[in-house]
């Protein structure tokens, strides 16, 4: 695989409002699997994105309520590049959104507190757009972790790009046009997909002909399962996570299990039992609310921990040695 050497292009200084704001904790998230699209160590964190056909590196730093992104890229940047990334990256890490009102609430409920005080400021993060968290869902579908990476290592390693810029090697996703002729049968025997080879396709296509702004004021839990191979858990974390919709979470059997400890204080429960119990105690916040309590059970034992920046070396190594 051919790496794109990506040249400093601009720095954007995004300002940070609406309540606390952890820097750290809104990036990086504990839970999060290895996907080799984004890094961090304790105060930067570097990140590709696709804008339309151009590729972007981000470095990401943070001083006085303003986070600080200096762009990378081969193509030709223009001023329109400049406003979808600024619109991105503040929409993606939820800059200008107000957490108060999820703050007030969860302080009055003592499951949360322990959350509150190990990742005050967080904010929801959601780089991806609505076909690359469909990507990630899709991948993360009654599965193991360890599963999941490698699915999600075989894609971008046969489907995307692999990036330099500001001293790290990235993988950068692959666009839904770009994949729209792979077959199912290429993604089930080449990229080890299993049963999720015969979606890949229909989300590609679905995708390609539908932008943002067409599926704008739908909504988007009903229309995505019209997505052969979307179900209800899938449109859930799409809606959730790439729309920023504060009251909407998808329960697995993993998550399913943390929030019936956290909240009902049993063992298990049936996702309806949960859902309605998150509605009645974070009202249009739910979804941030069970942020909150997947994030704070990883903390003290990350799935990706921070990078050492003496480890940078290593990481480059290591993505620059894998090939198509």
């Amino acid at each position: 695989m051919t790496i794109r050497h990506l040249d400093h292009a601009d720095t954007l200084h995004l300002p940070v409002t609406g309540g606390p704001f952890s820097f750290r904790h809104t990036v990086w998230k504990p839970s999060h699997y290895d996907t080799g699209l984004e890094a961090h160590t304790a105060d930067q964190s570097w990140r590709t994105f696709r804008v339309g056909d151009l590729v972007a590196g981000v470095r990401l730093t943070y001083e006085d309520r303003t986070v600080i992104a200096d762009i990378y890229t081969d193509g030709d940047y223009k001023p329109t590049h400049r406003e979808q990334l600024r619109t991105r990256l503040t929409t993606s890490y939820g800059l200008t959104e107000d957490v108060t009102a999820f703050t007030t609430l969860a302080e009055q409920v003592p499951a949360m507190r322990e959350p509150l005080a190990g990742l005050a400021g967080m904010r929801q993060s959601c780089p991806e757009d609505h076909f690359e968290i469909s990507v990630v869902a899709l991948l993360l579908q009654n599965t193991t972790v360890s599963r999941t990476t490698a699915m999600t290592r075989n894609l971008l390693t046969h489907h995307g790009l692999l990036v330099r810029f500001d001293g790290i090697t990235l993988r950068a996703w692959f666009t839904p046009a770009e994949i729209a002729d792979v077959t199912a049968e290429t993604f089930k025997e080449q990229d080890r997909l299993g049963y999720r080879a015969k979606s890949l396709p229909h989300f590609a296509a679905f995708f390609r002909d539908h932008t943002p702004e067409d599926l704008r004021g739908e909504n988007l839990v009903e229309r995505f399962q019209e997505i052969k191979g979307v179900g209800p858990y899938t449109a859930a974390v799409m809606v959730s996570h790439a729309s920023r919709d504060p009251s909407v979470f998808g329960i697995d059997v993993w998550n399913r299990k943390i929030f019936a400890r956290s909240i009902l204080g049993v063992p298990d429960a049936d996702a309806e039992v949960i859902t309605r119990r998150m509605d009645e105690l974070f009202p249009g916040h739910a979804g941030t609310a069970a942020l909150y309590l997947v994030e704070h059970e990883y903390l003290a034992m990350p799935v990706a921990p921070l990078l050492d920046p003496a480890g940078i070396g290593a990481w480059n190594q290591a993505l620059e040695a894998t090939t198509a």
